[in-house]
């Protein structure tokens, strides 16, 4: 791979590390144009129904061909497409798509060129597109259909601050604003967004995609195709203190965090550094808007963590867990591989048996818990007999002919 050593000495000789990423040093790299980021014109706008046009059409027959899709007879497979929306919005240049039986009457009366649908709802619209999984095609359609994922300038702006001991390879982008310090590494056709500030130390693999503003601590590692998107922040210090004296004493976290490939972060979460040794976030695990993740947490492979779920210090998830909005996990808790919490439930104990639902505070397995709100809800009812009773009993008590 060849890399932009970013620095005024041509002749610093080059480096490598563990990570395989090369600082090889060059006296000048391919500049952005000042005006090149921040002003760009994205080719789709919004029409007057809500929904994106693309700035160049797409014939039918080249969506049948994306998706491997069966046409409905009669379909005008030279009809031009200028976007894909909603079966409320949809007009005659527009691409829609049922993925519920619940849809099928809005589908019907529907102006969309072409529907996409699963093979058992085909009989009940015209103009359709028969794909085998309605979802996967719309994950198809939606990275045909946005033309925002273009990738900006290659290069560094001019308004971006690379520090002489950074490494960035020559077909990534750095964003304006942004500050790379020193160590820092950058891999090939990553996108460091505006005003990103990445620390010293920091190995940030190929093809990831750092959204503006977001923050990566000293020392913290990204691996390929990892996507963070907005105000969040990798790598800042834990929540650790112990009172003494008559105050609260810092603990110091010395450890990093590693990020796996595949990870996509959203906006606002906070994954904090080790104390020591490091937080993982396994490969392939998905992390919502606004998610806590705090020091030395483990978190495996391809799993799911909805907005504002809060993991203690030290939790440890299997493969493939996943937790609901809200949910929270108590510090060093394990969590065997498949968990499923239900939102808003507070585990607080182990859960050692696979592929298990659970949902309630303290959470329990979830047919117990709704058996108990069952009964919860009962006791209005148990309270009225209770009481009918008691007046019985007192009455009975009263007589004096017994």
């Amino acid at each position: 791979m060849t890399t932009a050593h970013v620095s005024s000495d041509a002749n610093r000789s080059e480096r490598r590390d563990k990570t395989g990423l090369s600082n090889q040093t060059a006296a000048a790299i391919r500049p952005v144009p000042s005006d090149a980021l921040g002003s760009r014109n994205y080719a789709h706008k919004a029409n007057d129904t809500g929904h994106l046009t693309m700035s160049k059409s797409i014939t039918i027959q080249t969506i049948v061909s994306t998706l491997d899709a069966r046409p409905s007879a009669g379909l005008k497979l030279d009809q031009p497409i200028h976007s894909l929306s909603a079966l409320t919005t949809a007009d005659e240049h527009a691409l829609s798509w049922v993925d519920s039986p619940k849809w099928l009457e809005a589908a019907r009366s529907s102006r969309a060129a072409a529907i996409v649908v699963s093979a058992d709802s085909a009989d009940d619209l015209p103009n359709h597109l028969v794909v085998p999984d309605v979802q996967s095609a719309m994950a198809d359609l939606l990275e045909l259909f946005d033309e925002s994922a273009d990738r900006p300038p290659v290069g560094i702006h001019p308004a971006a601050h690379v520090d002489p001991g950074a490494s960035v390879d020559l077909s990534a982008s750095v964003g304006p604003f942004a500050v790379v310090k020193t160590g820092a590494t950058i891999g090939p056709r990553t996108i460091v967004g505006a005003s990103v500030s990445i620390g010293r130390g920091v190995v940030i693999g190929s093809d990831c995609r750092l959204h503006d503003h977001a923050v990566i601590y000293d020392r913290c590692t990204l691996g390929d195709r990892v996507s963070i998107h907005s105000n969040t922040v990798i790598g800042a210090d834990g929540f650790g203190y112990i009172f003494r004296g008559g105050q609260h004493r810092k603990l110091r976290h010395i450890g990093t965090v590693v990020i796996e490939d595949d990870v996509e972060i959203g906006a606002c979460a906070t994954i904090d550094r080790a104390k020591v040794g490091e937080t993982r976030i396994g490969r392939g695990t998905k992390i919502d808007n606004h998610v806590q993740v705090a020091h030395n947490a483990q978190v495996g492979p391809l799993c799911i963590l909805v907005a504002q779920v809060g993991l203690s210090g030290s939790v440890r998830l299997g493969v493939g867990c996943a937790l609901g909005g809200q949910a929270g996990v108590t510090e060093g808790v394990h969590l065997a591989d498949g968990t499923r919490i239900a939102a808003q439930s507070g585990v607080m104990t182990d859960i050692r048996k696979p592929q298990q639902t659970v949902m309630g505070t303290p959470a329990q397995e979830h047919m117990t818990h709704k058996r108990e709100l069952l009964e919860l809800r009962r006791l209005s009812l148990l309270k009225d007999r209770v009481n009918a009773l008691e007046k019985k009993v007192a009455s009975l008590e009263g007589a004096t002919d017994h």
